[in-house]
């Protein structure tokens, strides 16, 4: 019998048991670093900019000798000369005195602004300074963008190009990283065939071990291996205990509901695994399993392939986040009328898929087992389990696949 959760409950219980699952952590260049998850905070060692630099072409000058300069009645500077780009400047400036700085260049001592090349003129060895500046106008201070002892990276962040950059602006070399998750998919049932195989009356191609293990790669997950399984109890339980040896995650779909052949709970109850979840409160989905076992993750989807794609995007991403100790995020949405009506059972939150297309939302209806709409589909609305529908007309927030 199902023991049937709330989605808000499964994932407050997924918080609950997997928030300190153990993963191994290793060192990796940070400039190899991109799509890893930080183990340890970063903090900065050093100032960024470790100078004081222009962030335009113009002369370097003490901004109090400035403060009437105009066109009318300028301020006239003796040049010193030049800075070059990538050498520390030699000049001491005074009150009469400038030096031409590029842009990134060191800022003299001395200088505490820079007027810029457009509202000046050279001649000869002097400069003519027609606008007045303030202290640190044009002027980028040590430490500014990153001070020594900052919190640059929180543990739990995944490495993008950006933090890759900021790396490297702090000259670290490596940085500390979990593993990546590795994930064993299994499909399970008599009727499954390989996708090359010519499937007979009553057979039906394997589609889930794609689209499932395609969606872990895509979300940064080693996927190890993927298994056809025939409905054989001690070939379904070894291959279950084999994957739980060399991976942090086992995810099956099919064998989750009631029926004679269903085995998965026969199975988690035969290895003692933690049973924490049968049957959650979700449309398409609700024969769905999450169980610990050794601390590693049991994750059993319904064999229809709408339904354990749709479960999948709505579960996963919040057992990833807590298993590395990254901060949830928002799902960004798009907003758009509906453009039919929408039948929801009461009782159970409905995830229904649609096509969006500038500001308009078709539903996609489907039945079990059919995968055209599910192509398609390019996100989802939810329609809360409080409802019984919507009507043509609503705004609704159009969730897309994946985020």
């Amino acid at each position: 019998m199902f023991k049937v959760r709330t989605i808000d409950e499964t994932i407050e219980l997924i918080g609950e048991k997997f928030s300190n699952m153990y993963l191994e952590v290793f060192q990796v260049e940070s400039v190899n670093s991109y799509g890893f998850i930080l183990a340890k905070d970063i903090y900065a060692t050093e100032n960024v900019p470790h100078f004081n630099r222009s962030t335009v072409d113009g002369y370097a000058v003490s901004h109090s000798v400035t403060q009437l300069a105009s066109s009318s009645i300028p301020v006239v500077l003796k040049n010193l000369g030049e800075v070059l780009m990538g050498e520390e400047s030699k000049f001491q400036v005074s009150d009469e005195e400038t030096v031409y700085v590029p842009t990134g260049g060191h800022l003299p001592s001395g200088a505490d602004s820079v007027v810029m090349v457009e509202n000046t003129e050279l001649l000869k060895d002097e400069v003519i300074v027609n606008n007045p500046t303030s202290k640190w106008e044009n002027v980028l201070l040590k430490g500014s963008d990153i001070s020594t002892d900052d919190l640059v990276l929180k543990k739990g962040t995944m490495i993008n190009e950006r933090h890759i950059g900021v790396l490297t602006a702090l000259g670290v070399k490596e940085v500390t990283v979990y593993k990546k998750i590795k994930c064993l998919v299994i499909s399970t049932g008599d009727e499954i065939v390989r996708p090359h195989e010519a499937p007979k009356v009553g057979e039906i191609r394997d589609i889930n071990t794609y689209t499932v293990s395609k969606y872990l790669e895509n979300i940064g997950l080693i996927v190890t291996d993927t298994l056809v399984i025939k409905d054989d109890f001690l070939k379904y339980k070894k291959a279950i205990l084999d994957g739980f040896n060399s991976n942090d995650i086992v995810i099956t779909s099919g064998g989750s509901s009631v029926g004679t052949k269903d085995y998965t709970i026969k199975v988690m109850n035969e290895i003692n695994a933690e049973l924490l979840v049968h049957g959650i409160n979700i449309k398409p989905g609700k024969p769905t399993i999450i169980a610990r076992y050794n601390n590693k993750l049991f994750f059993g989807l319904p064999g229809q392939p709408t339904s354990a794609y749709v479960v999948l995007n709505t579960f996963i991403n919040d057992m990833v986040s807590y298993i590395y100790g990254m901060k949830k995020r928002d799902l960004p949405y798009y907003e758009g009328e509906l453009k039919m009506n929408v039948h929801s059972a009461r009782g159970r939150r409905t995830y229904q898929l649609v096509e969006y297309n500038n500001g308009k939302v078709i539903p996609l209806f489907t039945k079990s087992g059919m995968m055209l709409a599910l192509s398609k589909a390019n996100g989802y609305i939810v329609i809360s389990e409080f409802s019984e529908g919507l009507v043509a007309g609503t705004n609704v927030k159009v969730y897309r696949f994946g985020d």
